[in-house]
C-alpha cells in the first residue's frame, strides 16, 4: 500500500498526480535508463539510441529555419552543379524561374529528410517506413527525372551538410557532422535501392 501502486498494477502516481508513463521495452520511465534500453532497427546508421537523439535535438533548428534552409541546401547544390539546372527548367511541375519554383524544389528536398527524421523518432527500433519513403524518392527520380544518374543524388551530400553547418553556427562540430554524414548516407542507401530497382 505505501508504495503507491494501485492494486490494478498501475504505474504509481508522479509528484503531478498523472500516472508515469512507460518507456520502451519496459524501461524505468526517466531519460538515461529510458534511452539505454531503446533498441534502434540495424539498417539505421546509429548503434545507440543516443546519437539519434543527439541528431534529432540538432534538426529542430534545422526546423525552425525550414525555409531558409531549404534554400541555402538547394542553392549550393545548384552552384555546385550548375549544369543540373536543366532538369529543373523543364520540369512542368516546378519552374526555378517562376518566383515560388525555386522555393517549392528546395522545401520539397528538405522535406525528404523531415520526414524520414520524423519517422525514425516515431519509430526507432523499426526503420521500415523510412525506407520505404526513401526508395518512394529514389523511384519517383527514376521515373520523372530525364538523364539522372544514380550517382546524381551522391550530389546533395556537400551542400545537406553546409547548410547543417550554417544553421547549426557555434554548435557544429565533429560529432554533429558525423551523425549528418551518417543520417546522408543512409537516406542515400535507400533512394539508390528505389532509383535502381
Amino acid at each position: 500500500m505505501g508504495s503507491g501502486a494501485s492494486k490494478t498494477g498501475g504505474s504509481p502516481p508522479q509528484s503531478n498526480g498523472k500516472p508515469a508513463t512507460a518507456a520502451p521495452n519496459g524501461a524505468a520511465p526517466n531519460g538515461a535508463d529510458a534511452e539505454a534500453n531503446v533498441v534502434v532497427d540495424k539498417r539505421l546508421p546509429f548503434s545507440q539510441f543516443r546519437e539519434l537523439f543527439t541528431m534529432k535535438n540538432y534538426w529542430k533548428t534545422v526546423r525552425r529555419n525550414d525555409k531558409q534552409c531549404s534554400k541555402t541546401m538547394f542553392f549550393k547544390y545548384l552552384k555546385a552543379n550548375p549544369e543540373n539546372k536543366m532538369r529543373y527548367s523543364n520540369s512542368s511541375l516546378y519552374k526555378l524561374n517562376l518566383p515560388t519554383g525555386f522555393e517549392t524544389i528546395a522545401a520539397s528536398y528538405l522535406k525528404v529528410f523531415d520526414d524520414v527524421i520524423n519517422i525514425v523518432e516515431e519509430s526507432p527500433s523499426d526503420a521500415s517506413s523510412a525506407c520505404q519513403r526513401l526508395s518512394a524518392v529514389g523511384k519517383m527520380h527514376r521515373t520523372k527525372v530525364a538523364n539522372m544518374k544514380f550517382d546524381d543524388f551522391q550530389q546533395l551530400e556537400a551542400p545537406f551538410l553546409y547548410m547543417i553547418q550554417e544553421v547549426l553556427q557555434d554548435r557544429y562540430n565533429d560529432k554533429a557532422e558525423n551523425l549528418f554524414r551518417k543520417f546522408f548516407q543512409f537516406c542515400l542507401k535507400y533512394i539508390l535501392e528505389g532509383f535502381n530497382s
